[in-house]
């Protein structure tokens, strides 16, 4: 009787001739599974802590029973199923190599059958199964608790990890490999299935669910087999290429994903169906959402340089059918950051690192910087129509003319505050200004259809001066409809300005045509208004105009006017008061 057969024996551990035999010797055929790994998780756990000094069978191949033994912790149980362990590791070899190649059915039944039936319910289950089983239906159907389902996974897989990489098993990993290489690492369903079919695997089988965990693990997403998370790779891929180009063409992203392993026929069809991107002629361009923002950059993609907002919406018309219109692209131009505005009607994207266009007064002054402090101003017209070629000469010379520069012999540069202020006419000269004693002016102002629009108004330079905002300066007064600010900009062309009037046209019930008489009143910054209707006489006008009741029109305009009562006539006249000038000469 062979000496393997005594373990047979309950007393088989007393036998000293089997106990110092060496363990290559005792079991036959010992030397052709040398190289293959010892299944430690198939044998009793205590086994386990020898892993790392015996990792294969070549290992142990000198010691003997008697030896391992004497090793803390191990006993004859132990011992005895690391032999018969080998002896089945030789016989499955055995049986392998008479076997030949048995196809990917028969050689994953062969690993899958090498599992006890508690590890493959939990494997099928929770591991190959496209919809996993919630723990708690498994644990259910094989009469545990939920949390032995838990705890065993991770052996499980152990046990199977450590099956698929016994030489006994390659063949399965060999028909894993080859799914490998024909699905790559993100693929479509329905080409993964038809892969399937062509290396004779039903795509719905067992088999089917193993190869595709050994090969990925792959797991099906929104239509998608995904290999290890592959998705997120691809899309990076994608992304960094639209990073480094805003419209890249087909071979760039193609090149991109096809270098991570995609083939070009789904390369194409990822980029078609996967993303929100357009595809014109030979470029593509990101298409998020069709809104207006996401259209307007990707036209300047396309257009690779700044662009109108007319010539982008030809592109956007071309592309697509939403109706958007130029003055909603105009208004998405100049309120996301994402763009910049290059020139006085053409913008771009910040991300091209293109000078930004502010207005002419601005380009004005980098020019003179760029001279030193001071330029020829033949040299800032022939420098900013070059680079700006939408400015007219008619507009640099009207910015040049503003409070922001001096000019002098041909030469123009920066005011500062060493220069003096242009001098400002008399307030009495100002049409529709009056004074209601020292600390109130009032103003008279016509109703318009940019007043009830909210619009901004021009505001006259000594008028700005006498409520106390001189040039670069701004006052807020505060009012029954808000707080209203009049502003003097060095760089207006119109000189000061007041904002919006239409809540006070609103509130006092002006239409266009009438007149707003705002009242400044300059001790504690308020603003007050009064309404005067268009077909009301100068006799009505004159006491809202002056701020009190009149009595003798020439005494009230006299004083409203801070001029002599002999010259209120020709005052009003020379402004432009006219009725109220007639007035004066009224019986």
């Amino acid at each position: 009787m062979d000496l393997i057969d005594d373990l047979h024996n309950p007393e088989w551990w007393r036998d000293p001739a089997l106990l110092s035999t060496r363990l290559g010797d005792l079991v036959p055929n010992f030397d052709t599974i040398g190289s293959f790994t010892i299944p430690y998780t198939r044998l009793p756990r205590r086994l386990g802590s020898y892993a790392e000094e015996f990792p294969r069978w070549a290992d142990v191949a000198d010691q003997t029973p008697e030896s391992l033994m004497l090793r803390p912790k191990l006993g004859e149980a132990a011992v005895r199923a690391l032999i018969e362990a080998a002896e089945h590791a030789v016989r499955v070899r055995r049986d392998t190599i008479a076997a030949g190649r048995v196809g990917a059915d028969a050689a994953v039944a062969r690993l899958v059958g090498e599992l006890d039936d508690s590890d493959r319910k939990i494997l099928a289950g929770q591991v190959w199964a496209a919809d996993p089983v919630p723990q708690r239906v498994l644990a259910e159907r094989l009469g545990v608790n939920p949390v032995s389902v838990s705890r065993n996974l991770p052996r499980a897989r152990a046990r199977f990890a450590e099956l698929l990489s016994d030489p006994a098993h390659h063949e399965v990993g060999e028909h894993a490999e080859r799914i490998r290489q024909r699905l790559g690492p993100y693929v479509p369903v329905d080409v993964a299935e038809l892969e399937l079919l062509r290396l004779n695997v039903d795509p719905t089988s067992q088999t089917a669910a193993v190869l595709l965990d050994i090969a990925g693990p792959y797991v099906s997403r929104g239509g998608w087999m995904d290999a290890g998370g592959s998705h997120a790779q691809v899309l990076a891929a994608v992304e960094a290429v639209f990073d480094g180009q805003g419209a890249p063409t087909t071979d760039a992203l193609l090149d991109a994903l096809t270098s991570r392993g995609l083939s070009t026929g789904v390369a194409l069809t990822f980029l078609e169906t996967k993303l929100t991107l357009r595809r014109f002629g030979d470029a593509w361009v990101r298409w998020a959402g069709d809104t207006t923002l996401h259209m307007v950059e990707a036209a300047l993609h396309l257009l690779g340089a700044p662009a109108t907002a007319e010539a982008l919406h030809a592109v956007i018309e071309r592309c697509d059918s939403s109706g958007v219109s130029v003055d909603r692209i105009k208004a998405v131009l100049s309120q996301k950051e994402r763009f910049i505005r290059t020139s006085r009607t053409t913008w771009g994207l910040r991300r091209w690192g293109v000078v930004e266009y502010v207005n002419i007064a601005h380009a004005i002054g980098e020019c003179i910087d760029a001279s030193g402090g001071k330029a020829a101003v033949a040299t800032v017209f022939n420098d900013l129509r070059a680079r700006y070629p939408d400015i007219s000469e008619s507009s640099i010379r009207t910015y040049l003319g503003t409070l922001a520069f001096v000019q002098g012999k041909g030469v123009v540069r920066r005011r500062t505050k060493a220069d003096a202020w242009p001098a400002l006419p008399p307030l009495n000269t100002i049409r529709g200004v009056f004074r209601n004693g020292p600390d109130e002016i009032r103003v008279a102002h016509l109703v318009t259809a940019e007043v009830l629009r909210g619009s901004g108004q021009v505001l006259h330079s000594a008028v700005a001066d006498a409520v106390g905002v001189r040039p670069g300066e701004q006052r807020t007064f505060t009012s029954s409809q808000g707080p209203v600010t009049v502003y003097w900009k060095l760089a207006s062309t119109g000189g000061a300005a007041i904002g919006s009037l239409r809540a006070h046209a609103q509130a006092t019930g002006a239409t266009a045509g009438d007149t707003l008489v705002l009242v400044f009143k300059l001790d504690d910054s308020k603003l007050e208004a009064a309404r005067i209707g268009a077909d009301e006489s100068a006799a009505v006008q004159l006491p809202k105009l002056v701020g009190h009741p009149v009595r003798a029109p020439s005494a009230a305009l006299t004083t409203a006017l801070s001029c002599p009562p002999q010259d209120v006539g020709a005052v009003l006249r020379a402004r432009g008061d006219n009725a109220l000038a007639d007035l004066l000469d009224a019986p």
